[in-house]
Order: structure tokens, then C-alpha cells, then sequence
């Protein structure tokens, strides 16, 4: 029997290439689907426009929601009104300073969501977010190929 040279992997210690390199694409796959949720959140808060609209203020409750602070989460009270809007229809606003039976110029968005104030665009920094995981995903899918692949020895 010859002796057949046998490929030593020099990784001790390490796991095997194949989960690595899975592992790496689980996470590629996943970054990237987040990433993908959020530059459309943020592509579609960018071009949506709104219109001022007047309105008259026909209803006022209160409901409760969860908020977070550096204390942990509780629930708190938040004023909703009830709007009319010109074409009949009626939405809720959240608003402390809208009175009931009051005129209020309200604005509406291209998808039919009502606010009190315009929303703000976004900014530098949701964008940065944005591109950070586009960059994060490109990077672990590498990474996955990478580990995958055999290291080139010199001889």
C-alpha cells in the first residue's frame, strides 16, 4: 500500500470550514432581509408627501400603549382625537392640543395616514443605519465564501 498524501486542514481548534462558512451565510441571509425591510421603510418615508387638509375635530380618547425609557417598559395614557375630513371620512390624530368641536388643518399623506404635524424626513443617521447593514450583509456573505474556500499556501 502506498502511503496517499493526506490534506491536513491547519484549523485546529477552529469548527469545520462548512459551518463556518454556514453560519456566516445565515446570517448574510438574515442581515440582509433586515436591511432590505429598512431601506424600504426609509426610501418610503423619504418620498412620501403629505397635504395640508382641514378638518374638524369630532371626538377625543384616550389609549394606552407601551413606551420604554432607561427604566423599562410600562404603559401610558396618549390623547387621540377624531377627525372629519372634508370627503366625510374620519381618522384618529394623536394630539394633545386639538380640541373637540375645533377646526384643525391636519395633514394627510399619499397613502391616506393623517397627522397633526408633517412627519420629518429621514435623517443621516437612519441612512447610515441603512447602509451600515446593506455593507454588514456584503461583508458576512464574503466572509461566508471565504471560509468556504481554502487558504492558498506559498511554497
Amino acid at each position: 500500500m502506498t502511503d496517499s498524501p493526506r490534506r491536513t486542514d491547519e484549523r485546529t481548534g477552529l469548527p469545520p470550514r462548512r459551518i463556518t462558512a454556514a453560519v456566516l451565510a445565515i446570517g448574510a441571509v438574515a442581515l440582509a432581509i433586515t436591511a432590505t425591510v429598512a431601506v424600504d421603510e426609509t426610501v418610503s418615508r423619504a418620498t412620501t408627501s403629505t397635504s395640508p387638509v382641514a378638518a374638524v375635530v369630532v371626538a377625543e380618547h384616550t389609549e394606552e400603549r407601551l413606551v420604554a425609557d432607561r427604566r423599562g417598559s410600562r404603559s401610558a395614557p396618549f390623547r387621540y382625537v377624531t377627525v372629519e375630513l372634508p370627503d366625510g371620512t374620519t381618522a384618529d390624530v394623536r394630539s394633545d392640543d386639538l380640541a373637540v368641536g375645533t377646526e384643525a388643518e391636519v395633514y394627510r399623506s399619499d397613502s391616506g395616514a393623517v397627522f397633526e404635524t408633517p412627519p420629518e424626513a429621514p435623517g443621516a443617521i437612519e441612512w447610515a443605519v441603512c447602509a451600515g447593514a446593506v455593507a454588514g450583509a456584503i461583508a458576512l456573505g464574503a466572509g461566508s465564501v471565504r471560509a468556504i474556500r481554502p487558504s492558498r499556501q506559498r511554497d
